[in-house]
């Protein structure tokens, strides 16, 4: 439950949180999970923002705006817990089974980089192509471990 302006909403991290992040976040359903889920990684506190007005469980026209729920979220001391606000809003996300699913997906995706670096190197026979795609295939196997040891750490 998030209090805005004296009214209670509830929390639904399902299909319409999803909608709702390809309407305003991105230009398709896998880019603004992405997008979301990199900046809860990264601790942006604009993500938290994001995340809880997506999931407020009301009709598009009485969502609240970002300021309101930044607003509510600074009065309910949110923005004071560091890394434990990010780990709040993982526990609520966690509780739904789309959002699971969507989660289970990035991660694949994520996996399916790695892999094709992997591949796209083993098919170069170039000195100065292997180098650049050995750099990718790092970067991406970065990429991959950062990740997964920042959710862990969210507890996702």
């Amino acid at each position: 439950m998030l209090e805005i302006k004296g009214k209670e909403y509830g929390l639904k991290f399902g299909f319409t949180f999803a909608e709702r992040l390809t309407k305003d976040y991105s230009t398709d359903d896998a880019e603004g999970f992405r997008r979301l889920i990199g900046q809860i990684v990264d601790g942006d506190p604009k993500a938290l923002v994001a995340a809880y007005r997506y999931a407020l469980d009301v009709p598009a026209k009485q969502l609240p705006s970002a300021r309101d729920v930044a607003n509510a979220l600074e009065d309910n001391g949110m923005f004071s817990k560091g890394d434990e606000a990010f780990k709040d809003l993982c526990d609520e996300m966690k509780k739904s089974g789309f959002f699971q699913m969507n989660l289970t997906y990035y991660l694949n995706a994520v996996k399916s980089q790695v892999k094709n670096a992997k591949e796209a190197l083993s098919a170069i026979s170039n000195k100065d192509d292997k180098q650049a795609a050995e750099v990718s295939l790092r970067q991406a196997e970065a990429m991959e471990k950062e990740l997964k040891t920042r959710l862990k750490k969210l507890g996702l």
